[in-house]
């Protein structure tokens, strides 16, 4: 059945639709993920901005782990001979479930719930099935990927946001939370690290779990150090202000990444090194500094 299906989607693939699906899947991709935590964690809300960000990269983590377990081929290996593989520079890691599908699952999900308007539900249900369908259609995934991967991200999103949210406004019990999650998912992202540079662990099975426990790690920390550091409030900020704190916010993150990449190191560990500069400075140390400057305003 899941070969009939596949088939299916490749009978209706053109280079107009495949290109359409390329578009569509972009939006299960980790940059948009990224732009839009970044967006809230300093323009406009951190408590969305947390909730988004546990919702995601706790469903991911799971979403890595069971690559890891399971290790299933994809469809254009299995069947090179009947499916054609699209986009396949994100295909990075093993099949079973579909990261894309989970990313999509959990991120528009978490929107919905920190929205709750009726322009932005839409939007985000169309973006929940059609970057799964249109995995699909790229033939780098199986029905059974995107069926588990989407119901990871939908659990994620719906269960976890709300009590995120929650979390959020109990100051002790969000230090709490935010420390211990960031040591363990840091020290798994470490221990990975380590495992990957130094052995040789299948990277297919890895690398992706790696990099997330490794932001994973970074986020909590770095909201843990912010909140009992700095405390900023973006929404403080004028509209012109915001967009300036964005744009600096972007070119910094984006220097201090090109630096990390170029600094000679074996590929995991500039991974480890990447992801974990990402997370720590976009949630952390940006803020830090704009509220010094005088970017960023704080709670009163």
């Amino acid at each position: 059945m899941q070969l009939e299906i596949m088939l299916f989607f490749q009978r209706l693939r053109t280079p107009l639709t495949e290109k359409i699906a390329e578009i569509i899947s972009m939006f299960g991709e980790i940059a948009v993920p990224l732009v839009i935590i970044m967006l809230f964690l300093w323009c406009f809300n951190r408590k969305k901005a947390f909730a988004i960000s546990l919702s995601l990269l706790s469903s991911l983590i799971v979403t890595q782990s069971l690559k890891a377990i399971f290790r299933s081929p994809r469809p254009f290996q299995v069947h090179p001979d009947l499916i054609d593989g699209g986009r396949l520079s994100t295909a990075t890691g093993y099949s079973f479930p579909s990261g894309h599908s989970t990313t999509s699952g959990a991120l528009y999900s978490s929107l919905i719930v920190v929205f709750w308007k009726k322009a932005a539900t839409i939007i985000c249900t169309l973006l929940i099935i059609l970057v799964p369908l249109s995995r699909l259609m790229l033939g780098v995934h199986w029905p059974i990927d995107v069926s588990v991967g989407t119901a990871i991200g939908l659990l994620g999103g719906f269960l976890l946001t709300p009590l995120a949210l929650r979390l959020y406004d109990s100051r002790r019990a969000f230090l709490i939370v935010t420390f211990i999650y960031g040591i363990i998912a840091s020290a798994g992202g470490l221990i990975l690290a380590l495992i990957l540079g130094l052995t040789d662990a299948d990277p297919v099975a890895f690398e992706d779990l790696m990099s997330t426990a490794t932001i994973t790690g970074a986020v909590m920390l770095g909201f843990y150090l912010e909140r009992k550091l700095v405390d900023s409030a973006p929404e403080k900020n004028s509209p012109w202000k915001r967009i300036l704190t964005f744009i600096v916010g972007i070119m910094t993150t984006a220097i201090a990444a090109v630096i990390i990449m170029i600094i000679p190191a074996p590929a995991a560990f500039t991974s480890f090194a990447l992801y974990y500069m990402i997370g720590i400075w976009a949630v952390f140390i940006y803020p830090l500094i704009a509220v010094k400057i005088g970017l960023m305003k704080k709670e009163a």
